[in-house]
């Protein structure tokens, strides 16, 4: 299982990307309490955050997760704690 904050203060490897958002075979979805944002685990082991902008029915791509070598199996959100959001997530693995 893997837990990871979603704050302004939580650092990690930045991946860059063009004009073109990643493309990835997604195994399952989770949509955040606040509605702002879409999570998407992958088969290859990435999770994927997304700007969800309801106004224009679209995404854009804010994060690229590594840190599961197998598919993504479940994401779920945390207990959040002041503007402190958690995202637990598991893969095939059981990690």
């Amino acid at each position: 299982m893997t837990v990871i904050g979603l704050s302004n203060q939580l650092i990690v490897p930045i991946t860059l990307w063009g004009s073109q958002s990643p493309t990835h075979c997604i195994s399952c979805v989770l949509l955040t309490n606040d509605y702002k944002t879409v999570v998407t685990g992958c088969n290859d082991g990435q999770i994927c955050l997304w700007d969800c902008h309801s106004a224009t029915l679209s995404l854009t791509p804010r994060s690229l997760l590594f840190g599961h070598s197998s598919p993504v199996l479940c994401l779920a959100n945390g207990k959040q704690t002041n503007d402190n959001s958690l995202l637990v997530s598991s893969s095939e693995a059981g990690f």
